[in-house]
């Protein structure tokens, strides 16, 4: 599988059939097992990952890394007069050595 055919990474049986066509996931922590615990944990929370291929088909638009986003690469589109952002995650999707960042979708905090 191509890395411009990978779909949103949003349940652990998507991300197992991944891993099974050789790809590997790169985290914060630099090891292997907890990192791959820690993005199943997120996986199960109801989060969805994308790779930036995935996101410039869709006609997102990207901002690049600045103390206005806090150091994440931003992308972003419009969706019936709605905007859908997603951020640079800390992890990454990898294939022998060719590595993709995987974005997060941005969650609108709750209104108290």
């Amino acid at each position: 599988m191509k890395e411009d055919q990978i779909e949103p990474i949003n349940s652990v049986e998507y991300l197992e059939k991944l891993l099974g066509e050789g790809f590997s996931i790169k985290g914060p922590r630099k090891d292997v097992d907890r990192d791959l615990a820690g993005f199943k944990s997120f996986l199960t929370k109801g989060k969805e990952f994308v790779t930036e291929d995935w996101l410039a088909g869709k006609g997102y638009k990207f901002v690049e890394p600045s103390t206005f986003t806090k150091g994440h690469r931003i992308a972003y589109k419009v969706i019936d007069d709605f905007p859908d952002e997603r951020f640079s995650s800390n992890y990454s999707l990898a294939l022998g050595d060719k590595e993709t960042t995987l974005f997060l979708k941005s969650e609108i905090p709750n209104e108290k």
